[in-house]
């Protein structure tokens, strides 16, 4: 054990950097460029007023998994308007959004027989995903070059898994560059896989609906199996969805660690 002295330790506390205020900061009004909040609608007058009503009526957190007890008509409420904003069948509201990419990676590659394909510039949630599932659960994982179809395509076609799981970003952040879903579904199909779009940087913000890059781009709902985002974007709250099937969210509920 390290035992620090009293002097030693306020000194510490006293000249340890802060990224908040201090005591005769000058401040000065900014306009923020970096943040998620893409609507502003996190201090939203109504946006405030309902979340405080909604703690005041139901109290803070679940209380526990939705598979034991922590589900509530609010949570079915906020899954039905994600799956018909989404197009899907059914929708499954996570922690976050890195929780859901954990979830839907864990749960549909958990054997040997899986492979996953992912884009190389995919977010550090699925690439941490696709990692445990290899390690834990002894799946293929299989790295394409950024948006390179062709690339992706002989990876397909090489492989041998009875499960294959395209999954990809559809808006990237960090280059602003989209997916190609049309030709991810293209691939899906021919190649008897399952497609998971992480939609975080896009829902609410592209296609005519706000229902991400898929519409945007003129695909189905049902050409993507998996659709992953996140309340802390644009929706200006916190937390993480899955659209998806019924029977996948049946699935999910049972076998996701995280949710």
């Amino acid at each position: 054990a390290v035992v620090l002295d009293a002097g030693t330790r306020d000194s510490w506390a006293r000249d340890a950097p802060s990224l908040g205020e201090w005591e005769g900061a000058q401040t000065e009004r900014l306009v923020l460029f970096a943040a998620n909040d893409y609507l502003g609608l996190s201090a939203h007058a109504d946006v405030r007023a309902a979340a405080a009503a909604a703690a005041a009526e139901s109290g803070c957190g679940p209380r526990a998994s939705p598979l034991v007890s922590g589900y509530t008509h609010a949570h079915r409420r906020l899954e039905s308007d994600l799956a018909a904003l989404k197009g899907t069948e059914e929708a499954l509201v996570l922690p976050t959004g890195y929780a859901a990419n954990l979830a839907v990676l864990g749960a549909l590659a958990d054997s040997p027989s899986a492979a996953i394909f992912s884009d190389a510039l995919n977010h550090a949630s699925i690439v941490d995903g696709a990692r445990l599932a290899a390690r834990g659960a002894g799946a293929a994982l299989h790295v394409y070059k950024h948006n390179d179809m062709a690339d992706l395509g002989a990876q397909l076609a090489a492989s041998t898994a009875a499960r294959k799981l395209i999954v990809s970003d559809s808006l990237f952040s960090m280059d602003g560059d989209y997916a190609d879903v049309r030709a991810l579904v293209a691939l899906r199909a021919s190649h008897g896989a399952l497609l998971v779009l992480d939609d975080a940087h896009a829902t609410l913000v592209c296609g005519e609906g706000g229902g991400g890059v898929a519409q945007m781009q003129g695909v189905r709902p049902e050409e993507v199996d998996v659709t992953v985002g996140t309340l802390s974007k644009a929706f200006g709250a916190h937390g993480g969805f899955v659209a998806c099937s019924a029977q996948l969210k049946r699935l999910l509920v049972s076998t996701g660690r995280p949710v």
